[in-house]
């Protein structure tokens, strides 16, 4: 079952994430981390595959903070609206915004959860691990 949830970051700000749940009790937490194209379709798939492996998955919407709803495609004027997304983060909101998905995925689990990223993420200062707690 899957479906999107508001969270509630730290400091006040409002996000939409996309919750996979698991058919049964979930093995583990997972938050994945989108790509630079949003929490578009491919990124829902993942998801969606972590929770058909017992995961309860979540996507949190990290672009909410400068345009609510983005799901881009791979080229075009998709790609360069993508890439503009980069210059207009900040790498302490951010994780903030994924802290708000650990805190969802381990009080929905009572387990451990993991933190996995695609694209951007793995470049973006402050993400994790860097910026991120286990729980």
């Amino acid at each position: 079952m899957s479906e999107w949830i508001t969270l509630h970051a730290a400091d006040g700000h409002d996000l939409s994430a996309y919750v996979a749940r698991p058919e049964g009790e979930p093995i583990a937490g997972l938050v994945v981390i989108q790509e630079i194209f949003g929490v578009n379709a491919h990124v829902r798939s993942v998801a969606d595959g972590y929770a058909k492996d017992g995961f309860l998955a979540i996507a949190p919407a990290l672009f909410d903070r400068i345009e609510r709803g983005v799901e881009l495609a791979y080229d075009g004027a998709d790609m360069q609206k993508a890439v503009s997304f980069i210059p207009k983060l900040d790498a302490e909101k951010s994780t903030a915004d994924i802290a708000a998905a650990i805190d969802f995925a381990a009080a929905e689990t009572d387990k451990k959860v993991g933190v996995i990223g695609y694209c951007w993420e793995a470049r973006s200062p402050g993400s994790p691990p860097a910026g991120s707690r286990s729980r």
